[in-house]
């Protein structure tokens, strides 16, 4: 029984530690918020006022990692990126899952451009490991409006 409680608790250090490394190497990366008013917020107000200009440039997945690389104006060092999740999953088959991407930055510099890889773990951001293998992830570009042009909703603008 003693051993027992002692392997328990070693694989709790373990994990902690694990989930410690993960949430340090995002902080240096970007930030992923989980809030349907941040998300709300972020579909809504879509344009370049609410985030500065970014392209998503390429997009990588090995199973639960994601690597999203973006490219941006070039010095512009104080550029930091959000990842937005509301926290929902449509239960379509394969389930889906918005994400959006804001670039905060106060750079007006113009000119050549650089890339940031934007990597995150689904499994450990979605919570559910057998989810972030089968879930399609949908990115919005937050520094654009959506394209409607072609759409069958109606937009009314702002």
């Amino acid at each position: 029984m003693m051993i027992l409680l002692l392997t328990t608790a070693n694989c709790k250090k373990e994990s902690s530690k694990a989930s410690e490394s993960l949430d340090s190497f995002a902080a240096a990366n970007f930030s992923f918020l989980k809030s349907i008013q941040a998300s709300n917020e972020a579909n809504q107000q879509r344009s370049s006022d609410y985030s500065a200009p970014f392209e998503i440039s390429k997009v990588d997945r090995n199973k639960e990692l994601l690597t999203i690389t973006v490219t941006y104006p070039e010095g512009c060092g104080d550029s930091k990126f959000k990842m937005i999740w509301n926290g929902l999953v449509l239960e379509s088959y394969p389930e889906v899952v918005f994400l959006y991407i804001r670039r905060t930055s106060n750079c007006g510099v113009a000119g050549n451009s650089t890339t940031r890889a934007l990597s995150i773990n689904l499994s450990a951001s979605l919570g559910d490991a057998a989810l972030a293998q089968r879930v399609k992830i949908i990115l919005c570009n937050t520094s654009k409006k959506a394209n409607t042009e072609n759409s069958d909703i109606p937009v009314s603008s702002n």
